[in-house]
């Protein structure tokens, strides 16, 4: 025969369980966003690094006078074909799904 006692043990337990089990899941939530913004952070990086690359490789870096205005638009268009050739060549999996845009919107 269960005593009073053998039940609120039991209850106990189960409530220690389901606390253990809700402090691991926020744990394993947290973590998996910290492990996200570690890699939003880290590609920001990048993209960055490879646009300071594109703007040397345009030849918009280094000693010169600044940009007239009528030079502006110009400069950051061929930075950004600059950019989006480097970026095709390092994630050629978003220039591919950037061509199955353009083919539907062709159809």
């Amino acid at each position: 025969m269960a005593h009073e006692h053998d039940i609120d043990d039991e209850h106990d337990h189960d409530h220690d369980h389901d606390h253990d089990h809700n402090i691991d899941e926020a744990l394993e939530e947290a973590l998996e966003m910290d492990t996200q913004s570690e890699i939003f952070l880290e590609m920001r990086r990048q993209n960055l690094e490879l646009l300071r690359i594109a703007t040397d490789v345009a030849g918009y870096s280094g000693d010169h006078g600044p940009l007239k205005p009528g030079d502006m638009r110009n400069a950051m268009k061929t930075i950004w074909e600059v950019f989006s050739e480097f970026y095709a060549w390092i994630d050629p999996e978003e220039d591919d799904e950037d061509d199955e845009d353009e083919d539907e919107d062709e159809e």
